[in-house]
């Protein structure tokens, strides 16, 4: 497996929690399922399971790639540790990948112009989205925002994908997303160059900026 270029996908940034293994942009293998609160029971064993159905060892790994957020604060602590402890075992590089990019990328048929995922409450984050070459590409940084906020400056004639914000919408013009670890592994093998973290050992999670509580 030395000649191809193979990455190792995690996503635990919801109550999803997956792993893919992916050679030259194909995913052969994907183990995933919802699992709430249990991603750190789960994840070595998707791992152990994937590794004995490709038949690949680290070595065999061109690096690991990983949802990095925003998203669940504990979900992403704990893909995160696990996909260090993965690449710090054997030297490899890693590749953080936008949870907000891999949701896009599920509805790069119908090419989004922005994206919402739902924190807590009415508390959601938005971006704003172009796309090159068919992949996703972010026009601003990442906002923290109440959903009474983004409703008064939204544009219905703007394809705008969501995440969890089913019970706060109040409009029909949104697309479903769905979290995988096939898309943040195929992100992550054509943006390989772009992304790639040669030396991850200060690799964080995107939380992005907290919400100020109003307590008056």
């Amino acid at each position: 497996m030395n000649d191809v270029k193979n990455i190792i996908a995690v996503e635990t940034s919801s109550d999803i929690c997956g792993i893919s293994f992916i050679s030259n942009g194909i995913c052969l293998k994907t183990i995933q399922e919802k699992s709430e609160r249990k991603h750190i029971e789960k994840i070595p064993l998707f791992y152990k399971s994937l590794q004995e159905s490709i038949g690949f060892e680290l070595s065999d790994v061109s690096a690991i790639a990983v949802s990095i957020g925003p998203g669940s604060f504990t979900g992403l602590r704990i893909g995160l540790s696990f996909s260090k402890g993965l690449a710090f075992s054997n030297n490899l590089p890693m590749i953080p990948v936008s949870t907000m990019m891999s949701l896009a990328f599920y509805c790069n048929s119908k090419k989004p112009d922005v994206g919402i995922i739902h924190s807590h409450g009415e508390k959601i984050f938005c971006q704003k989205i172009d796309w090159k070459s068919n992949l996703p590409e972010p026009i601003d940084e990442i906002r923290a925002m109440t959903w009474s906020d983004f409703l008064a400056e939204y544009d219905n004639s703007k394809k705008t994908f969501q995440k969890n914000c089913d019970a706060l919408l109040t409009t029909e013009n949104l697309i479903t997303a769905e979290l995988s670890s096939e898309n943040v592994g195929i992100l992550a093998n054509f943006k390989f160059d772009d992304l790639v973290i040669r030396e991850p050992h200060n690799l964080v999670s995107n939380y992005v900026s907290p919400f100020v509580i109003n307590k008056n």
